[in-house]
C-alpha cells in the first residue's frame, strides 16, 4: 500500500508540472504575442521564455496556432455537455443562452476582456483567421453530431445540420468584436445588461425564425 501511495505521489507531481509548463508556455505566448504580434515571434523564443527546449512546445501544443487557442476543446465540451444535459423541457437554444449568460455573469469584464486578447492576437494574421473558422466548423460539426444521435437521425440531415450552424452562430457572434464594442460601449456598471440584450435579441431571432425579417413592403 506504502509503494503504492508513492507511485500516485509521483505521478501526482509530475502531472503538476506538466500543467505548469504548459501554462508557463501559454502564457510566455501570450504575451509575446500581445507585444509583437503571432507571425513576429517564433517557437524557438517562446519556448526559451519558458525555459524549455524547443521540441518540448510540440509535445503540449502540435501547432504555433493552438497556443492561441489552447482553451479550445475545454470550450468545445463545456458546449456539447450543456446541450446533453439540459433539464427536461430545455431546447438546444435553451442550453446554449445559458451557458453564454453563466459565462458573462461569472467575470462580465474578464469574459469582454479575454475575448478582445483573442481578437487582437488573431488580427490580420491569415493563419490564425484559417484556425479561426477551422475551430467554429469543428463546433458545428460536434454540435450536429450530438443533436443527430439525440433525435435519431442521420449525422448530416437537414435539420441537425442547420440547427448547429444556427446555434454555434449565436455563440460565433456573441463572441465577435462587434459584440465586444457594444458592451465596451456602456458603463461597466451595465455591460451585463448590455449583453443580456444583445443575447435576447440572438435568441428571439434564432427561435422565431428570420422568415419574416426586414420584408420588403410594396
Amino acid at each position: 500500500m506504502a509503494g503504492g501511495s508513492e507511485h500516485e505521489t509521483r505521478m501526482s507531481l509530475r502531472e503538476r508540472k506538466k500543467l505548469l509548463t504548459r501554462q508557463a508556455l501559454i502564457d510566455a505566448a501570450a504575451a509575446m504575442f500581445a507585444e509583437r504580434g503571432f507571425d513576429q515571434v517564433t517557437v524557438a523564443e517562446i519556448a526559451d521564455a519558458a525555459n524549455v527546449a524547443a521540441k518540448t512546445v510540440f509535445v503540449y501544443f502540435p501547432t504555433k496556432e493552438d497556443l492561441v487557442f489552447h482553451g479550445e476543446d475545454e470550450v468545445l465540451r463545456t458546449l456539447v455537455d450543456r446541450i446533453r444535459d439540459r433539464p427536461t423541457g430545455h431546447t438546444p437554444l435553451d442550453a446554449v443562452v445559458a451557458m453564454l449568460e453563466s459565462t458573462m455573469s461569472a467575470s462580465p469584464l474578464g469574459a469582454v476582456t479575454e475575448l478582445e486578447r483573442l481578437h487582437r492576437t488573431v488580427g490580420d494574421s491569415a493563419g490564425l483567421k484559417s484556425r479561426l473558422r477551422l475551430m467554429w466548423e469543428r463546433f458545428e460539426e460536434a454540435v450536429a453530431a450530438e443533436l443527430a444521435e439525440e433525435t435519431g437521425e442521420a449525422p448530416h440531415s437537414p435539420a441537425p445540420r442547420i440547427a448547429a450552424a444556427q446555434l454555434v452562430t449565436i455563440y460565433r457572434t456573441m463572441a465577435s468584436p462587434e459584440v465586444m464594442a457594444y458592451i465596451r460601449a456602456h458603463s461597466p456598471s451595465r455591460q451585463r445588461q448590455a449583453f443580456s440584450e444583445w443575447l435576447n435579441v440572438a435568441q428571439r431571432m434564432t427561435g422565431e425564425g428570420i422568415g419574416n425579417y426586414a420584408r420588403r413592403d410594396a
